[in-house]
């Protein structure tokens, strides 16, 4: 993702929006890309424009396709710095393949920190939320489905030692609140996201 970065950067005419998908991350539906160029004009038009743009997005089978767990980030439309500090520090993150990376977010911090394999991305926002004045746009669309079978779902160990590194340099010795919080709220959306398969096999 760090090439990414670069590349936008040395760019003649570097792209107002970065997004970082993988092999294996996929549009919701035909028409989903279309509905976030709309808002970001709109948004542009009337002078607000956002440094990050979070959409949603949810996790699918990798065999199967079949689609499973949902992200979520916030309810807000806008949120400003404090408010997305305040929701990283009770466990919600921005899926970052369903965010946009505006240019203001960009300038302020162009690369992800090194050492971080598999929560890079939990570092990144966890350090952009430092920044005074960063603006979030939250959008209820549905941007991308993620095949659930990445190296990040297979290293478990490595990545709870990433996450608890990542909140402790953000937050110090309270690292545990976030951390909590985070897999807390990772379980109950696995479980609404099997509660119709549930009803399913009851009814049957």
């Amino acid at each position: 993702m760090n090439q990414g970065f670069a590349l936008a950067s040395l760019a003649t005419l570097s792209p107002d929006w970065l997004m970082f998908w993988g092999s294996d991350d996929w549009a919701a539906s035909p028409t989903v890309l279309a509905e976030v160029m709309d808002t970001l004009v709109s948004s542009k038009q009337s002078g607000s424009i956002p440094d990050l743009v979070v959409c949603r997005g949810r996790y699918a089978d990798a065999v199967s396709g079949a689609l499973g767990r949902p992200t979520f980030f916030s309810s807000s439309v806008q949120v400003n710095v404090a408010a997305f500090r305040r929701a990283l520090f009770f466990g919600s993150t921005p899926p970052h393949q369903a965010t946009l990376f505006g240019i203001g977010a960009r300038q302020r911090l162009n690369s992800y920190a090194p050492g971080f394999r598999l929560s890079a991305d939990l570092d990144y926002f966890l350090q952009l939320s430092r920044v005074p004045e960063l603006l979030v746009q939250c959008l209820d669309l549905e941007l991308v489905h993620m095949a659930d079978a990445g190296i990040s779902s297979q290293q478990t160990q490595r990545r709870l030692h990433e996450v608890k590194i990542s909140y402790h340099n953000a937050f110090g010795w309270l690292w545990w609140i976030p951390y909590c919080t985070r897999y807390t709220r990772r379980v109950a959306s696995l479980m609404i996201s099997r509660l119709p398969a549930i009803h399913k096999r009851s009814a049957a």
